[in-house]
């Protein structure tokens, strides 16, 4: 688990011709749950070449839903006390039945799609051994899909760059392995947490290939309830079937896709530059050079570098002609940074992209530590996130380090969905552009930068973006960059941070990601926003203006008069001393307006 992890190309444009058995244990096709089934178990049969297909159980519907696609059905299964099926008895029953050598068991709500049997087969036809697992996209199905629909992969895709959100590493849908590998495992309760982690982890408890082939293969969740159960979701998590599924897996690592020993990358960034790093100048003449040094004394292979000139009237053309071949340049007339930034995206080609601006440099080793986190974690990551030094007249002013804050929700069980608009006051002190190393094609996917914003509120704005998709990220302990400057909200004007972050609350609350138990808290949002820019106005002496916001944020408040009033005091009371601000001077009395 600590060895360092391996990738495999694969290619989309091969015709498969791999003989696969899948199977699954529906639940009762009844309701909306029958729906999904349905829609899921028919996207199966359109493969090509279809697989074996055979529905284990006896729940209400499994016999005419098998007859229906011409599946087929084993109707006796071993259940507990309380009617779950058990896997142990699953998996061995189709080792017996299955006429194909590669299983692959997938949950009754996952819809396949044409990239599926590709992945298999190249994976099989270069591992004897192996599990392949990956991490799936959830969407909202509220009608049969229309198979008859030439488009009907298409239009999925579409809803999912529109509205969908990339599971966290956790949850494991699919298992792709050879005969005879999990023929035996112990007797937990399907649709009870723990199993799947025990198949991660018996996998490398054997020494197999555990394989994460989230990037190259899209599959499908379509969001349920657990209405089938007494006590719903709850129940499933955390009662007692779920307690004796963790019995089980007691002293035996419970793995994910982030366990995984090897990774699959589409083959098409297999001849692209592994980094592209977009240098945004602005009249940065001077100090360009040590930028571009900074990039090309890096310890790695393979890196692109663009610069976007910012309609620079300083030395800047000439400084680059030294660089020659080294370099792309690309003058732009004045559009601003957050342009330059989207016209470095449209050109990069790596697989992973860094955007520094013109007086930052980037500290030695940093692009490696930064690239050996991506795949010391499998592939699993979108984003990684790092500390970065503040200089000013070759003398070091601070060290900005986010791990402490960032860590705990980058890592946690849904990666960054815990990465959300209330966090914006933290957001804007803890994240800087340069130190953040993105997987490129999910920047290019939701469109890169907005460029309504300032180039600070942009990079807050894209990382909301990609957050509301589900993106994984982890935060390193050491700094990657050197700034001359601090690149903080402090450089903007009340003005500007004000118009922001309205447009970034604005932003949010109108995604189609956005979850319906988010919409209700965006007044409280409005209120924290608009109290800790009173809070930065009497830092700039501007009482009256500090005056102002807090009556505006009297309109989002969650409490009563005098409770707001309180409210206040300790709010700015505890910015003043997070910031490093002088004492806050004023009374709860002195705040009434």
């Amino acid at each position: 688990m600590g060895t360092k992890k391996r990738h495999f190309w694969i290619f989309d444009n091969i015709q498969p011709t791999v003989n696969l058995t899948i199977f699954a244990v529906p639940k009762s096709f009844v309701g909306s749950v029958g729906m999904i089934q349905r829609n899921a178990i028919t996207s199966w049969t359109k493969l090509v070449p279809r697989p074996e297909i055979i529905l284990l159980g006896d729940e209400k519907g499994t016999a005419e839903v098998a007859s229906q696609l011409n599946l087929r059905h084993i109707r006796n299964i071993q259940v507990n006390e309380y009617g779950t099926p058990l896997l142990n008895d699953i998996f061995s029953q189709v080792h017996n039945h299955a006429s194909h050598g590669v299983l692959t068991y997938i949950n009754s709500d996952i819809i396949l799609t044409r990239d599926f049997l590709p992945t298999v087969q190249q994976v099989n036809a270069n591992y004897p051994q192996f599990l392949m697992v990956g991490r799936r996209w959830n969407l909202d199905i509220h009608q049969p899909v229309n198979f008859d629909n030439p488009n009907w992969e298409q239009e999925l895709h579409d809803e999912i760059n529109t509205a969908g959100i990339f599971s966290g590493i956790g949850a494991l849908d699919y298992f792709v392995f050879p005969k005879p590998l999990f023929k035996q495992i112990p007797a937990f309760a399907i649709g009870r947490p723990g199993w799947d982690n025990w198949m991660v982890g018996e996998a490398l408890k054997q020494g197999y290939p555990v394989i994460n082939a989230s990037q190259t293969i899209t599959i499908i969740h379509q969001n349920h309830d657990y209405g089938h159960l007494r006590g719903n979701r709850i129940e499933a998590f955390h009662g007692r079937e779920a307690k004796q599924n963790q019995s089980l897996l007691q002293g035996h690592f419970a793995g994910n896709s982030a366990d995984a020993t090897d990774y699959l990358i589409p083959a098409t960034v297999a001849n692209s530059p592994q980094v592209s790093i977009i240098v945004c100048s602005d009249n940065d003449g001077s100090t360009l050079p040590t930028t571009l040094d900074s990039i090309l004394n890096q310890n790695i292979d393979g890196c692109e570098i663009i610069v976007i000139d910012n309609g620079s009237t300083d030395n800047t053309p000439e400084v680059l002609e030294g660089y020659g071949k080294s370099l792309q340049y690309v003058g732009q007339c004045g559009e601003g940074i957050v342009a330059a930034r989207n016209r470095g995206l449209e050109m990069a080609r790596g697989e992973f992209i860094l955007f520094l601006d013109g007086g930052s440099t980037l500290l030695p080793n940093s692009l490696s530590d930064q690239i050996d986190a991506f795949e010391n974690r499998a592939g699993s990551l979108e984003m990684v996130f790092s500390g970065w030094e503040i200089w000013e007249e070759n003398q070091l002013i601070s060290e900005v380090q986010p791990y402490d804050n960032l860590a705990p929700i980058l890592q946690g069980r849904d990666g960054l969905h815990g990465f959300h608009i209330w966090m914006l006051t933290d957001l804007l002190r803890l994240v800087e552009t340069g130190a953040i190393l993105f997987r490129n094609s999910w920047v290019k996917r939701w469109g890169g930068f907005d460029s309504g914003l300032s180039p600070y509120a942009a990079t807050i704005d894209l990382l909301l973006n990609l957050a509301s998709h589900g993106a994984a990220g982890i935060c390193l302990r050491k700094p990657t960059i050197r700034v001359s400057t601090d690149y903080s909200f402090k450089q903007y004007t009340i003005a500007i941070l004000t118009s922001d972050c309205n447009q970034l609350i604005e932003n949010y609350f109108s995604r189609p990601t956005l979850r319906d138990w988010m919409r209700p808290l965006q007044p409280l949002c409005r209120y924290q926003v608009l109290v800790w820019l009173a809070a930065l106005t009497y830092h700039t002496q501007d009482q009256h203006q500090m005056l102002q916001f807090l009556r505006q944020s009297r309109n989002y408040s969650p409490y009563p008069p005098q409770q707001t009033i309180n409210n206040w005091y300790q709010s700015l009371t505890r910015i003043s001393r997070a910031y490093n601000y002088p004492p806050f001077q004023l009374s709860p009395d002195d705040l009434k307006c």
